[in-house]
């Protein structure tokens, strides 16, 4: 054990004691931020909700709620250590998010619950709780214990040491909060695209964090988790998912890929792995890491992904319905088997999908030909005789491969694209198409002048900087409307978006696709920007194909300089682009260059 003088966390510490309608006011000017390197899912059932906000307004304890103080933006803001969930609910509540006994909070209660009100951000929804209940909820004074750091990555090691003693964490969640090397990190970005929360930077704002929880029924706003496709295809329970188990499968399988062999597993050699326990196992992987690099592991994962997909599409049933007659059995272990086989087909022995149809007909009662030991151990021998095994059935419904199969772990990011524009709309723009919705077909030149104005002024928002427009994707219900009724496009729905795609626009535009692509090229080889910014445009285009709807992805990072756009900068700010005035230029370089 070290001694108390090895790895002090200098900190001081305030306890304060701030009543729910200060709370709210905190959280309505966006003070509390979220780190999701370590932090939870949002993830509280409205029973949970209900229960907490009933414990409120009895004048019952609640547990300690611990912030640490930061600085966001030259402004003081608060890094919630502890106490997310719980933060999440009261201020949910007020902003009528969820009932309390069949009625909703009374916004007229509270100074900034009523300017919301009065501005149109917030309606009052009906009934309305008794004035007296909100009163009382609104004075509850929380307990807060605040820490400042002189040292920010303090913050990490507090969150660990408080977590550590488990009493609410899953197992996994544990591992997640112990390590901030580069396989938790993998790991964890790879768990949130399968999920569909994932978000275009680590911290958000409490706020941004409701618009990818993992909800259930009866709540308007996030993530469905009937929805998930772990859930949707009855590979693991909504239980499974609050206490991570679906991170404990892509860390067992992303292991799988990244070795020479496929190894054996259990909960022991998943701590190992994650650097709780020292051992060969850990140093062997982390060396596999190195070698193969992250980016190209979770590009094999989505790839695989991706396939599994395709072919529940292409099947129109479940996961465990494609594989079992029943639904009796545990399938975990039998969708690593399959997604291992397939991984081993793809890039063990470079083939790729042959017949989509004829992929279905050998998954199809799959699982009488997989022997799954039992137990908290699954030995190698095991996992490898089964992916061996139904890697030998599938393989006949591959061929050698022809081309990169890059283009299939597009359908996941494309996705995760679309869900990380939700917590930062500053660097995400969309597009319904390229040409005006008025019957005449031509292309829109003053539409297409905005797009790559909206790309420049993207990167200008900062020196390291990264944004999209996507062309073929609407949020406007009249758009949609004339879409169909111009060219009888259904859009294809996601999360609260449409994608309605560009072919329509394309076949009559050009001769092709391919055709399409290069006009594009040349129209920006025709705009007012240098020759870098033109040439990383368009180089970074990309025609994705989702669900049958053929997008184009455009993508801009900030290059040495800002961008300019004819003889002026731009800068994003929200969903709207601004033009930045001389006399602002000196602090605009200058900020560019931090």
């Amino acid at each position: 054990m070290a001694s108390p003088k090895d790895n002090t966390v200098q900190t001081d510490v305030s306890v304060r004691n701030e009543s729910i309608q200060r709370i709210f006011n905190f959280y309505k000017n966006n003070l509390f931020y979220v780190n999701r390197r370590y932090q939870r899912k949002l993830i509280w059932t409205i029973e949970e909700k209900e229960r907490f906000i009933d414990s409120i307004v009895n004048g019952l304890p609640i547990p300690l709620i611990l912030l640490a103080e930061t600085e966001n933006l030259g402004n003081t803001s608060y890094e919630i250590i502890d106490g997310m969930q719980r933060l999440n609910t009261i201020n949910s509540f007020i902003e009528g998010e969820f009932s309390y006994g069949g009625a909703y909070f009374d916004l007229n209660t509270l100074v900034e619950s009523k300017s919301l009100l009065d501005n149109g951000v917030l309606e009052q929804k009906y009934p309305i709780l008794y004035r007296m209940i909100c009163e009382r909820f609104a004075s509850y004074i929380l307990p807060i214990s605040i820490y400042y750091f002189s040292d920010e990555d303090k913050v990490d090691e507090v969150f660990i040491r408080i977590n550590s003693y488990g009493r609410h964490l899953s197992r996994q969640e544990l591992r997640a909060a112990g390590t901030l090397e580069s396989f938790g990190d993998l790991v964890r970005l790879v768990s949130s695209e399968i999920r569909t929360d994932v978000s275009h930077g680590d911290i958000l704002s409490l706020r941004q964090m409701k618009e990818i929880s993992i909800t259930n029924a009866g709540l308007d706003y996030g993530i469905n988790v009937d929805g998930l496709f772990w859930i949707s295809n009855n590979i693991i329970t909504k239980e499974m998912v609050r206490e991570s188990k679906d991170e404990e499968i892509v860390a067992d399988l992303l292991s799988a890929i990244a070795l020479d062999t496929i190894p054996g597993t259990s909960s022991t050699i998943l701590d190992e792995y994650y650097g709780l326990k020292k051992s060969s196992k850990s140093d062997e992987l982390d060396i596999a890491l190195r070698k193969i690099g992250a980016n190209e592991l979770r590009h094999q994962f989505l790839t695989v992904y991706n396939v599994i997909r395709e072919s529940i599409k292409v099947a129109e049933k479940s996961f465990r319905n494609l594989l079992f007659d029943d639904n009796s059995q545990k399938i975990p272990r039998y969708f690593q088997v399959v997604f291992l086989a397939i991984h081993k087909l793809i890039f063990r022995e470079n083939k790729e999908v042959n017949s989509y149809t004829d992929l279905v007909a050998r998954l199809t009662g799959i699982s009488t030909h997989i022997r799954i030991t039992e137990g908290g151990n699954w030995s190698a021998i095991n996992r490898n005789q089964n992916v061996d095994a139904v890697a030998g059935i599938l393989g006949g419904c591959f061929r050698d491969k022809t081309h990169d199969p890059a283009a299939a772990k597009w359908l996941t990011e494309f996705e995760s694209l679309l869900m990380q524009s939700k917590t930062e709309q500053t660097s995400y723009d969309f597009k319904q198409g390229f040409t005006r919705l008025d019957g005449h077909n031509q292309f829109d030149e003053e539409s297409f002048n905005k797009i790559i104005l909206t790309l420049t002024a993207i990167a200008n928002n900062s020196a390291n900087t990264s944004g999209y427009v996507c062309v073929g994707v609407c949020d406007n219900v009249k758009e949609i409307e004339r879409i169909k009724e111009i060219y009888n496009v259904d859009p294809q729905k996601y999360r609260g978006f449409f994608v309605t795609g560009i072919l329509h626009e394309a076949q009559i535009l050009a001769k092709d696709l391919d055709d399409f692509y290069r006009k594009i090229i040349q129209k920006i080889k025709q705009q007012p920007i240098s020759e870098d910014a033109k040439d990383y445009i368009s180089k970074n285009i990309r025609i994705v194909n989702y669900f049958d709807k053929d997008v184009v992805i455009f993508k801009t990072k900030s290059l040495t300089n800002p961008l300019i756009y004819g003889d002026k900068y731009y800068i994003r700010y929200g969903a709207n682009v601004e033009e930045v005035k001389p006399e602002n230029y000196a602090a605009f370089f200058q900020s560019y260059k931090l």
